[in-house]
């Protein structure tokens, strides 16, 4: 006959909804113990609950530093690009996609417009890139109010 096994320690499980988390265990140095264990005390909570804490703080920081170098890389990335395009010549089309905004301003040194290659000369008013690239592009009237 076999025998029957024990349940909990003599009691019925919790239903999943009212369980706790799982146990991890782990071994550490006794120096480290003793740091977690001062830590828990000064801040006025279990070194269960400081070590979850620690966790999921952790995971958090780790998470916003892997999001924000992955747009950090790919701001550079376009940066890189923009440069080395204008340092070839190459503007026009792409050089005004790349614009976040345009701003009315009045030209101080002569350019020349990204998209038609008109001659801005000095005092006349176009329109200056905002954000998205490198270089400061330039456009004529005419061609923003193509935008």
């Amino acid at each position: 006959m076999a025998k029957k096994q024990r349940e909990g320690r003599g009691r019925r499980p919790l239903p999943d909804t009212e369980r706790k988390g799982r146990i991890i265990q782990a071994r550490v140095p006794e120096e480290l113990s003793e740091t977690l264990g001062e830590a828990a005390r000064r801040e006025r909570v279990s070194v269960s609950q400081l070590i979850r804490d620690v966790l999921v703080d952790t995971f958090t920081l780790v998470d916003g530093v892997v999001a924000g170098t992955r747009e950090l890389s790919e701001q550079v990335r376009r940066d890189a690009r923009r440069i080395a395009e204008s340092a070839r010549g190459r503007r026009g089309e792409d050089a005004v996609a790349d614009v976040d905004a345009w701003q009315e301003l009045l030209v101080n040194r002569e350019t020349s417009c990204a998209r038609c290659g008109r001659a801005l000369a000095r005092g006349e008013r176009a329109f200056g890139s905002v954000g998205g690239g490198a270089a400061r592009v330039w456009l004529c009237a005419t061609c923003a109010q193509q935008l």
